[in-house]
């Protein structure tokens, strides 16, 4: 309507002027006429594009809802022989003219990665489940976005599925055989993976038992082909899961490999999972450790007698005031009741970014130790508290056991409460009383550059002699230190290369190794070049593959390996630094570990999204579910659209044709 005025308003204003121009008081020619015409259609124009009318019109979009198909790609879905059924199942699905009109279909396929799918082959080295979900998570921020997944349910890596908060449903279906099979197998072994020399490790191993008869199987464990440990283990469909906890003796410096053993069920189908290697690398060197003290206090000759029970190591006692030496000669530093005498050693420990423990007491200057570190404040008054030790059982920097904290004496230390800064992880929480606390007692924390311990309390010498009375040796006490210590003085910081990767890998699994190397300023150096070199003794093979450069590390990768022990040596092009070590690859491959499907963690995953879980021959079930499901609608979106009436470039155009013409008529009539 208005556009229409416009017009109408313009033709007026264009018509008067023009009138005005060649025919106000002017003879009614025909030259005249011509030109006031010729002008008017000029002023019309020019009006009409400097006004640009335009029209409006409603477009209405409809947007279908995305279903996310997922479909596994793993070399288990072909273990189990379901290629076929998973082929036909994607054909069914893309064929579908209904479901590919009620939904924008778009097709993924997962194993240790996710991605677009492009064919079926089946060949990923690992499944994970988690992944897929995650990345639908970021993708599709609302719901109405279900997700079809299509495996058989065997996660052999990351994170559980089973709790995820994607916000639509998720539908899966399940291909193999779910009946579950009689097995017993090792679920998982833990053990610290560095020790020195002559230590003894502690080792627990978890046995899964799948089966409904009770059954007795010999657990072994083997080193170097001879077995140095036995037990006979009782299984029954009650109790069904095993925990032995067990100590290895490190005899051997490098990477040493164990291998763990159960006994095979009659008729049992899957035996591949009845063993599993770990591997422990033991370190030669002798450490030294410096204890600093201003007062003279048993905890001392406890903390050097516990710590020197390892022959690897030696602890140096020094006062305080007499202290001149260097600090870098020492793996850890302990500072027993820190006072303002402690200031220049502690602006060393910050220079040199070192490792410290501290003790704290009666003597200590908390106005001091709250200043000169940021880790931790205690607001401390006079009155001192009897402080007891609760263990946390999810302390997790190391592996340790509970050896009787509850049992033992209370450490005394001045009252008051206690603040923490950063990350700190908690092996003991503080128990007044019956009262107990999230106040740390005993903790480590995690620094950047270096490692940080705390005891807050004296008298912990009567820990060590409570569990000799309970035990009848100091070697479960002095173990534990051992491990303590250990952590506390394990420092990558000065190593200017340093290398990640696993000691163990499974058959065809790719072998990925992150490095860093530093320049002598510990700044990260993206010029280097370095390079990767294995080698395998027994099948007198050498391969060697550069580095590259990924954001701030150098990776490289290795596929086809076979199965052994082998050696790795990573240099740095024009530099001496290299870095030495060995890994282990198994002889059977991880994905071949199950003979069936799973279905246990989709099940909960479908309960708590609202989805549902389907099995071979439910093939058109799951697309009559989501074809039915009327919480999957198009949304219609509707907007406004302006379009121009007139295109301005044929207007411009016309204006200055209209315009030459009028001009050469005005010259032609003498009109100029």
């Amino acid at each position: 309507m208005y556009n229409v005025l416009y017009i109408v308003l313009i033709a007026v204003i264009a018509l008067l002027l023009a009138f005005f121009q060649y025919l106000y008081k002017n003879r009614k020619t025909t030259s005249n006429v011509f030109l006031f015409l010729l002008r008017f259609s000029t002023l019309f124009l020019v009006f009409l594009l400097l006004f640009n009318p335009s029209i409006k019109k409603q477009k209405i979009e409809t947007i279908k809802p995305n279903l996310s198909i997922s479909v596994d790609q793993s070399k288990s879905i072909k273990h189990l022989k379901q290629e076929s059924n998973v082929r036909s199942f994607v054909e069914l699905l893309k064929a579908n003219k209904q479901l590919n009109e009620k939904f924008n279909v778009r097709y993924y396929s997962f194993g240790s990665n996710f991605k677009e799918l492009d064919s079926l082959s089946f060949s990923e080295n690992q499944t994970n489940l988690f992944k897929p979900i995650n990345e639908f998570s970021k993708l599709y921020k609302k719901q109405n976005n279900p997700v079809l997944l299509i495996t058989d349910g065997n996660q052999t890596i990351g994170n559980s599925i089973e709790f995820s908060n994607y916000k639509s449903p998720v539908y899966a279906l399940v291909v193999g055989d779910t009946t579950k099979l009689q097995d017993i197998y090792i679920h998982q072994i833990n053990a610290n993976k560095q020790t020195y020399i002559n230590n003894k490790v502690q080792v627990e191993l978890f046995i899964n038992y799948e089966g409904n008869k009770d059954v007795s199987k010999k657990l072994t464990i083997s080193y170097k082909g001879k077995n140095i440990f036995s037990k006979t283990l009782h299984f029954s469909k009650e109790n069904n899961v095993h925990i032995e906890s067990l100590f290895v003796t490190a005899s051997e410096k490098g990477n040493q490999y164990y291998n763990a053993r159960i006994e095979t069920l009659e008729n049992e189908k899957n035996t591949s999972n009845n063993s599993k290697s770990f591997s422990i690398n033991v370190i030669e060197e002798k450490m030294k450790i410096l204890l600093l003290s201003s007062i003279v206090h048993p905890d001392l000759g406890m903390f050097k007698k516990s710590i020197e029970s390892n022959k690897q190591r030696e602890v140096v006692i020094k006062n305080i005031k007499e202290f001149k030496e260097d600090l870098s000669n020492y793996q850890l530093v302990i500072l027993n009741q820190p006072t303002k005498e402690f200031e220049t050693v502690f602006n060393s420990i910050k220079s040199k970014e070192l490792n410290y423990f501290v003790i704290t007491g009666l003597q200590t200057d908390w106005e001091f130790l709250n200043k000169i570190q940021s880790n931790f404040y205690k607001e401390a008054i006079s009155k001192s508290e009897l402080y007891k030790a609760n263990f946390n059982k999810d302390y997790s920097s190391f592996l340790n056991t509970d050896i009787g904290f509850s049992k033992f004496s209370p450490i005394e230390d001045k009252f008051g409460k206690i603040i923490v800064n950063t990350k700190v992880n908690t092996i003991a929480f503080q128990k007044i009383g019956s009262f107990e606390t999230k106040n740390p007692l005993l903790a480590t924390i995690e620094g950047t550059r270096n490692r940080v311990g705390v005891l807050f309390g004296e008298n912990s010498w009567r820990w060590r002699m409570q569990s000799f009375l309970e035990n009848k040796s100091f070697q479960p006490f002095d173990d534990f230190m051992s491990s303590l210590i250990l952590y506390m003085s394990s420092n990558k910081r000065n190593n200017r290369l340093q290398v990640n990767l696993s000691s163990i890998y499974y058959a065809n699994e790719v072998l990925k190794i992150s490095s860093i190397y530093l320049d002598e300023n510990l700044n990260f150096d993206p010029r280097a070049k370095l390079w990767l070199q294995i080698d395998n003794k027994e099948l007198k093979s050498s391969e060697k593959t550069p580095f590259s450069l990924q954001n701030n590390s150098f990776k490289a990768e290795l596929e086809n390996l076979k199965p052994g022990e082998y050696s790795y040596t990573v240099s740095v092009e024009n530099q001496s630094i290299k870095k030495y070590g060995s890994f282990k690859v198994e002889p059977f491959e991880i994905e071949q570990q199950k003979e069936n499907a799973n279905d246990k963690a989709l099940k909960y995953l479908a309960h708590n999204t609202k989805g549902s879980v389907f099995y071979n021959t439910q093939e058109q079930l799951v697309i009559d579910t989501l074809l039915k499901n009327e919480d999957f609608k198009s949304i219609q979106k509707s907007s406004i659209e302006k379009t121009p009436l007139i295109n301005w470039k044929w207007l411009l155009v016309l204006i200055v044709l209209l315009l030459s013409v009028e001009w050469f008529a005005r010259k032609y009539y003498g009109k100029i």
